[in-house]
């Protein structure tokens, strides 16, 4: 079995590139969600709220993990995670482009009659 080195597709097009520059500033990204919340709670026969608590959640290998932030570490997080979700949003409309380039420049199969 060889292995069959793909037509090349040609310069990126210009709006690819520009995605691309995008992506290479993307800066820190994490997965996840981060929360702020408070919580009343009775002392002393008063309800008195505590905190603000922050936390950070996601899914590794199919099991929920949670971790306790400070606030510092909480905002940090939180642009992370904005961060990720831009990234994410790039990689879709890089692909996107990808296939349409690669449907458009690289000969397919022939259609039926």
């Amino acid at each position: 079995m060889s292995l069959q080195v793909a037509p090349p597709l040609g310069s990126h097009p210009p709006a690819y590139a520009k995605l691309l520059t995008r992506l290479a500033h993307a800066g820190w990204f994490c997965d996840g969600t981060v929360v702020s919340r408070t919580l009343r709670r009775k002392v002393d026969g008063q309800w008195v709220n505590k905190g603000p608590y922050y936390m950070w959640t996601a899914k590794r290998e199919g099991r929920t993990v949670c971790h306790a932030l400070s606030q510092d570490q909480y905002h940090a997080a939180k642009q992370a995670i904005e961060a990720n979700r831009r990234v994410l949003k790039l990689l879709a409309r890089l692909q996107t482009i990808t296939l349409k380039t690669i449907l458009k420049k690289v000969p397919g199969v022939q259609g039926r009659k």
